[in-house]
């Protein structure tokens, strides 16, 4: 018979055992590394929206808005972890490994299911397409798309204050985006 409170021991000397490796390694990052994971936590945390997104979000139905804000959160529901990071020829770059929902598949999804349906879709009016495209973007589950991407970042005056091309870095926006933005491109050169 197997003693449960051996086993409720072991695991609660591994769960401390891995807070403290978790805040060694927080702890042994550099600036650069900071400045990065600094960024991308803000970009969880941020609720803005550009008045695009806004027009488009009004535009869907109820459903469509439910599912719309639903893949929002999971699009700002991305995992990160800061690898390390390597000087080269005086930036710095940082190794960030992104997981997050392959919405890049359900991209790809929705624009077939889409064209099957409606052969002769006005391309003036893709508010059908964008029903279809949340549904399909806010059904995922399981964090399966992961991508090791790098962030480049400077010290320009040499005082600590780091710049990160978090905002211009478009692997970076991709693998947020699931692999989105490269079906996107791919869709497009066809």
């Amino acid at each position: 018979m197997v003693n449960t409170h051996i086993i409720k021991t072991i695991a609660a000397g591994l769960a401390v055992l891995l807070c403290l490796l978790m805040l060694a390694g927080c702890s042994s990052m550099n600036d650069a590394e900071k400045k990065v994971s600094k960024e991308l936590k803000a970009l969880q945390e941020s609720d803005t929206l550009g008045s695009e997104v806004i027009n488009l979000r009004d535009s869907l139905s109820d459903e469509g808005r439910k599912n719309f804000d639903g893949f929002m959160k999971k699009l700002k529901g991305f995992d990160f972890q800061i690898t390390g990071s390597e000087e080269d020829d005086g930036h710095t770059l940082v190794n960030v490994k992104i997981k997050t929902c392959d919405f890049g598949r359900e991209y790809l999804a929705a624009w077939t299911e889409y064209l099957k349906a409606n052969e002769e879709a006005k391309p003036d009016d893709l508010t059908v397409f964008y029903e279809l495209l949340f549904a399909r973007l806010n059904s995922p589950v399981e964090k399966d798309y992961i991508k090791t991407i790098q962030i480049v970042c400077i010290d320009p005056l040499n005082n600590g204050e780091w710049i990160a091309n978090i905002k211009e870095n478009e692997e970076l926006q991709d693998a947020i985006f699931g692999g989105m933005m490269s079906e996107m491109k791919a869709l497009a050169a066809e």
